[in-house]
Parts: structure tokens; C-alpha cells; sequence
């Protein structure tokens, strides 16, 4: 299965938004949190929601219709 960066926040609130909102579309969706990662207070840490490359273009136009990416 390969999946592909669909949305990553610093905000635990956003990211749970827009799970939530992906499932409610029936898109699974993955995520890596990279905020306890080494490069954290380097770089920012962020956490990164990941989805599988087929369900891309659905997934982007849900979270947009949803105003998540402004």
C-alpha cells in the first residue's frame, strides 16, 4: 500500500479535524507524529496526515470543501 501527504499541522486540533472529517468521507487516513522527533526543536515539529495515493484527489477535495487548508 502506498499512501502520500495529504495534510500536516502543529495543531493536535487540526489534525483531529481533519481525520475526522476524512473518515466521515471514508478515507482512511495515517499519521506520523514528527513533534517528539530529534529535529523538533530544530526544525518545528509537525504531525503529518498521510493517505493511500488512490484516495488522494478525494481527499484533498474534501478537506478544501471543508476549509482546511486557509
Amino acid at each position: 500500500m502506498e499512501t502520500t501527504l495529504i495534510f500536516f499541522s502543529i495543531s493536535d486540533l487540526k489534525i483531529t479535524t481533519a481525520r475526522h472529517i476524512l473518515a466521515e468521507a471514508g478515507i482512511e487516513s495515517f499519521v506520523i507524529d514528527k513533534k517528539d522527533s530529534v529535529y523538533a526543536g530544530i526544525l518545528g515539529g509537525k504531525v503529518e496526515v498521510y493517505v493511500r495515493k488512490e484516495e488522494k484527489e478525494e481527499a484533498n477535495k474534501v478537506l478544501s470543501e471543508n476549509n482546511m487548508f486557509d
